[in-house]
């Protein structure tokens, strides 16, 4: 009597482990994403790898140097301009993440790309193509709107910090964006065109050089047009 006692209660015990075991995995299932077959992907492919919004927003290590440290200052519009038809803008950088040369507090982006958007930017999709058109031909990419959304914003930055697409977003109203277009050739796209998924090359403006401090930018005008090098 006492063996079967024993066997029973010990069948009970795996019983309710095993039920426990099982609810634990049904809820890890429910709970976790669902499966989803990438087509050609090898079975034995690396998992992606995650981090997190500090480490995204850490500059890599071994990146290039910055200027030697100098004391924080804003580029006064005063000031005498460097090149033939360079002009100065009254609109600094939208976020102090783009900038490259920390010490002076300054992004200072050599031959760039420039996208003038004729009105606020909503999504990262309206973008894509910008941006790979700034891969493609490793140029930086230069957004001027007149709004941009914190997220969209915070995508650009990590972008920049990263060094994947270096580049600087700048907020400025109608009177500033005419004169980026004018300075570089860009023609400002809405946010239709934007959100079609294509954008012309040629819509793209360049520039020499564009600089940018906290309160006022430059553009240095260049002599090439559209995105290709």
């Amino acid at each position: 009597m006492i063996v079967i006692v024993a066997v029973a209660l010990a069948l009970t015990v795996y019983g309710a482990l095993s039920d426990r075991a099982k609810n634990r995995r049904r809820a890890a299932e429910m709970l976790g994403p669902p499966q989803r077959d990438i087509p050609h992907l090898p079975a034995d492919a690396r998992s992606p790898r995650y981090v997190t919004e500090a480490q995204a927003r850490r500059r890599p290590e071994g990146g290039a140097p910055s200027r030697a440290p100098q004391e924080p200052r804003d580029q006064p519009l005063d000031q005498p301009l460097d090149q033939p038809g360079e002009r100065a803008l009254a609109v600094g950088y939208a976020s102090a993440d783009f900038v490259t040369a920390p010490g002076a507090r300054e992004v200072v982006l050599e031959d760039p790309l420039v996208l003038v958007c004729s009105d606020a930017v909503e999504t990262i999709r309206e973008l894509l193509p910008a941006l790979e058109q700034a891969l493609k031909t490793g140029r930086p990419l230069v957004v001027v709107a007149p709004a941009i959304a914190q997220d969209v914003l915070g995508t650009l930055e990590v972008n920049a910090i990263q060094g994947l697409v270096p580049g600087v977003a700048v907020l400025a109203d109608d009177a500033v964006r005419q004169q980026v277009t004018e300075a570089s050739g860009a023609l400002p796209i809405d946010s239709t065109d934007r959100r079609s998924g294509w954008l012309d090359p040629q819509a793209l403006g360049n520039a020499a050089r564009w600089t940018s401090t906290r309160t006022a930018s430059r553009i240095a005008p260049a002599t090439r047009t559209g995105a290709a090098r």
